[in-house]
C-alpha cells in the first residue's frame, strides 16, 4: 500500500518512539521505498489540537493552486496498523470518533510521473480548531528533520522552519 506522509511520520526517531511506546513493531522507513513527492491543490495547516502531544498537529486541507511536499512510502498492512494508531484510528479515547480519516490522493514525483491511489490522512471536522494552532518545538523539529532526511526541497524545509511554535 502506498502512503503519503507530510509530517512527523517522515522522521525515523519519531516513528521509533511511537512504536516502542505502543509495543508495535518498528517501521524502518528507509526500507519502504521513500520518494519525495508533491500533493497538488492542498495546503499544510496546523488546525488540529493533538491532546497526546499537547500542541497543534499537521493536517492537509484542499486548496486550489497550493501544494504540500512529503514522502510516499510502500507500506505493509501491519505498517498501516501502526500508522493508523499514531493518527488516532481507532481513536485512543474509547467512545470518541477518530481524529483523522483516510483519503486517497494522486501525487507527482520529481520525474513528473503521477502516482494514483495513495493513502494519506486528513483531520475529521470535529477535531479541527478555527485558527492556526502552533506546533510544539519538538514536534516541529521532528517534521523538519523528517523533511531533511527524505530530501524535500530547500524551499519547503525553510517554510517548515519558519512555522511559529507554541513555546517560541
Amino acid at each position: 500500500m502506498r502512503y503519503f506522509s507530510y509530517g512527523s511520520n517522515m522522521c525515523q526517531e519519531n516513528m521509533d518512539k511511537f512504536a516502542d511506546n505502543r509495543g508495535r513493531p518498528r517501521i524502518d522507513i528507509s526500507t519502504r521505498n521513500p520518494r519525495p513527492t508533491v500533493l497538488k491543490d492542498y495546503r499544510l495547516d496546523f488546525n488540529v489540537w493533538a491532546p497526546r502531544i499537547r500542541c497543534g498537529a499537521g493536517n492537509i486541507e484542499e486548496s486550489k493552486g497550493d501544494f504540500v511536499e512529503g514522502t510516499v512510502f510502500d507500506l505493509t498492512e501491519e505498517d498501516m496498523v501502526t500508522i493508523d494508531l499514531k493518527e488516532g484510528i481507532p481513536n485512543y479515547e474509547k467512545g470518541k470518533p477518530d481524529r483523522y480519516r483516510h483519503i486517497t490522493v494522486s501525487l507527482v514525483l520529481r520525474d513528473g510521473s503521477v502516482l494514483d491511489d495513495v493513502v494519506t490522512y486528513t483531520a475529521n471536522d470535529h477535531t479541527k480548531v478555527p485558527e492556526f494552532c502552533p506546533p510544539a518545538k519538538g514536534y516541529k523539529r521532528d517534521i523538519v528533520a523528517g523533511a531533511r532526511a527524505m530530501g524535500l526541497s530547500a524551499a519547503w524545509i525553510k517554510k517548515l522552519e519558519d512555522l511559529p511554535t507554541q513555546d517560541h
